[in-house]
């Protein structure tokens, strides 16, 4: 009898281990973010080099810094990780476009 239990609570737990992962992730945002950009407000990555050589745009990366050691990024970028942007919303330029990343 004992195996048998042991049986069964293995499979029930596996069971439901397997029923976890099939559920959707669930993606957890702070309430006070905007929501993301329309699809027509996002640039192609073909189209980047481009942008960024227009002097009225400004590449603005969010990422941790351990993220840009790891993966790089720009020359002339403007690195401000997200948790401290609102408090650092000052030294973004007022009369440029704002790209991020």
């Amino acid at each position: 009898m004992v195996k048998r239990d042991l049986f069964i609570l293995i499979v029930g737990v596996s069971l439901f281990a397997v029923t976890l992962m099939a559920q959707e992730p669930t993606i957890r945002r702070p309430e006070n973010l905007p929501e993301p950009v329309s699809q027509d407000q996002r640039i192609e990555v073909s189209e980047i080099d481009n942008t960024l050589a227009d002097s009225n745009v400004v590449l603005l990366d969010v990422r941790e810094a351990w993220e840009l050691e790891e993966h790089g990024t720009r020359e002339g970028y403007i690195h401000i990780p997200l948790f401290e942007l609102e408090d650092r919303l000052d030294e973004l330029p007022r009369d440029k476009m704002i790209l991020t990343a």
